[in-house]
C-alpha cells in the first residue's frame, strides 16, 4: 500500500504537469505552485527534518515565489532561481540556529530542506517548459510524447530507488511528497527536453 500510494502520487503529478503545460495559460502555475506547496508540506516529515514547520514555511515559500517569478517574469525564465535557493539556504541554517546550542541533527535538517527547496523551485520549470512549447509552436501530442515518454521512464528508474528508500513507517503526506518531489525537480529538465525537442522538428 505504501509503495502503491507513492507511484500514484508520481503518475497523477506528471500527467497533470504535461497536461498543464500543453493547455498553457495559468494552469501550470497552479500545478507547479501545488507541487511546491506538497514538498513544503511533506518534504519535512519525509526526510525527518526538526523543527519542521520553519522548514514547511520555508520550502513551501521558496517554490511558489520561484513559480510566481517564472509565471510573472517570462523573459527573465530562470534567472532568479539561484538568487531564491541561495536566500533559502540562509535561511535554513538561520531556522537550525534559533533552535539553541546542543540541538541534534542540525546538520541533516539543513541539508534535507535545502534539498526540498531545490525540489520545489524546480517545479518551476514546468511552467517554463510550456512556455517553451508554446513559443516554438509545439503541437500537444508532440509535446507530452517527446518530452513526457523520456522523463516516464527516468521516473520510473529513479522512483524504484526512491521507493525503496522510503522509510517503513511515513505519515500520509510524506507518501505522497515522495512521489510528487521527483517529478517536481524533472521540471528543469522538462525545459531542457523541450527546447531540444523544438530544434529536432524545426
Amino acid at each position: 500500500m505504501k509503495y502503491a500510494r507513492i507511484v500514484l502520487a508520481t503518475v497523477v503529478a506528471l500527467v497533470l504537469a504535461l497536461a498543464a503545460g500543453v493547455v498553457g495559460s495559468w494552469a501550470p502555475l497552479v500545478v507547479s505552485v501545488a507541487m511546491a506547496v506538497t514538498i513544503g508540506v511533506g518534504w519535512p516529515a519525509a526526510a525527518g527534518i526538526h523543527a519542521r514547520r520553519r522548514h514547511n514555511a520555508l520550502i513551501a515559500v521558496a517554490g511558489t515565489l520561484a513559480c510566481l517569478l517564472v509565471q510573472l517574469v517570462p523573459s527573465q525564465r530562470l534567472v532568479w532561481l539561484p538568487a531564491i535557493i541561495g536566500v533559502a539556504f540562509m535561511a535554513a541554517c538561520v531556522a537550525e540556529l534559533v533552535r539553541g546550542e546542543g540541538a541534534e541533527h542540525r546538520l541533516e535538517s539543513v541539508l534535507a530542506s535545502v534539498t526540498g527547496v531545490l525540489a520545489a523551485v524546480a517545479s518551476s520549470g514546468w511552467i517554463a517548459f510550456s512556455t517553451v512549447a508554446h513559443e516554438q509552436g509545439l503541437s500537444g501530442w508532440l509535446t507530452v510524447a517527446g518530452v513526457g515518454a523520456p522523463l516516464a521512464v527516468i521516473l520510473a528508474v529513479a522512483g524504484a530507488r526512491v521507493i525503496s528508500a522510503a522509510p517503513e513507517r511515513l505519515p500520509r503526506r510524506g507518501m505522497i511528497t515522495l512521489g510528487v518531489t521527483p517529478v517536481a525537480l524533472l521540471g528543469m529538465v522538462a525545459v531542457f527536453a523541450s527546447q531540444v525537442l523544438a530544434a529536432v522538428v524545426a
